[in-house]
């Protein structure tokens, strides 16, 4: 498979009491995962892509489930992520990509409502001009990264689940001498106040 740009999609499968385990303490382990589920299904159809900008891979956990997200994603192409923590997994991803013969390859999270397949068409084009593109998240991460050849220097010593995560990346870019540029910011959802915008955001976007 070859194609200029590759967008891997990080995707965990909605099992009850394994997803959104804050998000489960309000509304419970079934309802938090069937969330999880209408999200990412959400956000595959919002950044499908068109016009053959850019080709997309889910990269799935956890592994063992791969019959389970052929059954649910039939038309994806599934790659198992591999790591034990985010950042190895998003530095193989971005490696994997490389791999399959991309010249820029961008990975993000699938529970981000407001991501769109503009914002990926703009994170591709600003990797004209930067080494690396982001797209912070409100809550002190990001929920987007793209590069043109993999960087595995800017996934090391991050603290990981933390709200420094992208001040952490940021200064691991500028200590490596990389340039780089920022799309959109945009929260994901974690906890209970996060499900109102959500909503917002579906009914606002309906049918387009």
């Amino acid at each position: 498979m070859k194609h200029k740009n590759l967008l891997g999609f990080f995707a965990k499968y909605p099992e009850p009491g394994k997803v959104k385990t804050r998000l489960a303490e309000h509304i419970g382990f079934e309802k938090a995962a069937f969330f999880c589920r209408r999200i990412s299904e959400y956000v595959l159809k919002r950044t499908a892509p068109s016009d053959s900008t850019y080709l997309r891979i889910v990269f799935y956990t956890p592994d063992e489930m791969r019959k389970e997200f052929a059954e649910w994603l039939p038309c994806e192409i599934l790659q198992a992520q591999k790591g034990p923590d985010i950042g190895e997994r998003m530095d193989n991803a971005l490696k994997e990509m490389f791999d399959r013969g991309a010249e820029k390859a961008i990975v993000v999270g699938a529970d981000i409502p407001g991501l769109n397949r503009e914002i990926i068409d703009n994170a591709f084009e600003k990797l004209d001009c930067a080494d690396i593109v982001l797209g912070p998240a409100l809550d002190g991460g990001y929920y987007l990264i793209g590069m043109k050849s993999p960087h595995p220097e800017v996934f090391r010593n991050i603290t990981w689940s933390t709200g420094e995560v992208l001040n952490e990346t940021l200064f691991r870019i500028k200590k490596a001498g990389l340039s780089y540029s920022t799309v959109v910011t945009l929260f994901d959802v974690d906890g209970p106040e996060d499900l109102l915008k959500t909503e917002k955001i579906m009914k606002d976007t309906e049918g387009t």
